[in-house]
């Protein structure tokens, strides 16, 4: 990602691991944010780079991407797969689209990355699901030894829609001891928005200096 000059932070369930300085539990996929200016700049970057490129096609479907102008551009994700990689096995299907099988094993070599694009306006990075919600981006993206990471309250806002989720749920609770009161905060504000009718985690939440 250096040499792309693309401005990126590592999320999902690897953002945890970084703000908690351990790994916590197995990962399936290495998740990566950038900002929705510069999809094209790296889906050109890993087609270059010899990597295969899928989008979410409809609720079923994967639509291969093979060039930038060759794209539906219907979802705010992209995946990148090494060829030949052994745990993902796509059938082809008419108007280059695929269906895809997964053995769920542990991701141990980069052979999957999935970009997901969000967005930033007026210095904050907003949440996708609803842009009325926000943070500041210097409290958005933390760096641990100079590896740039979405903030644990942002990726457990993203992880809240799954909660039943073994694994969202074990990065919540690993994750929310951890937080700050201005991070925890944030994160029940956000999620009594996103959960008027509550949301389990929002009862669990407790502040540290109350």
């Amino acid at each position: 990602m250096e040499q792309t000059a693309i401005e990126y932070a590592i999320c999902g369930g690897h953002a945890i691991d970084l703000f908690l300085d351990v790994k916590t539990r197995p990962h399936k996929d290495l998740d990566v944010s950038i900002f929705q200016e510069d999809r094209d700049k790296i889906i050109s970057y890993m087609l270059n780079k010899g990597w295969d490129i899928y989008e979410p096609y409809g609720t079923e479907y994967l639509h291969k991407i093979n060039n930038i102008e060759n794209q539906k551009r219907l979802k705010l994700n992209i995946w990148c797969v090494k060829p030949n990689n052994p745990h993902y096995i796509f059938t082809e299907h008419e108007n280059n689209t695929y269906d895809v099988i997964f053995d769920n094993s542990e991701q141990s070599k980069l052979n999957y990355i999935e970009f997901l694009f969000n967005t930033q306006n007026d210095g904050k990075f907003l949440y996708s699901r609803n842009h009325n919600i926000g943070l500041n981006l210097d409290e958005a993206i933390l760096q641990d030894r100079g590896i740039p990471y979405i903030a644990p309250e942002m990726v457990l806002l993203y992880k809240s829609t799954a909660i039943d989720n073994f694994d969202y749920q074990l990065d919540f609770e690993n994750a929310s001891i951890k937080m700050n009161d201005k991070q925890l905060m944030w994160l029940k504000d956000s999620l009594q928005i996103m959960f008027p009718n509550g949301h389990k985690w929002i009862d669990s939440i407790i502040l540290k200096d109350r």
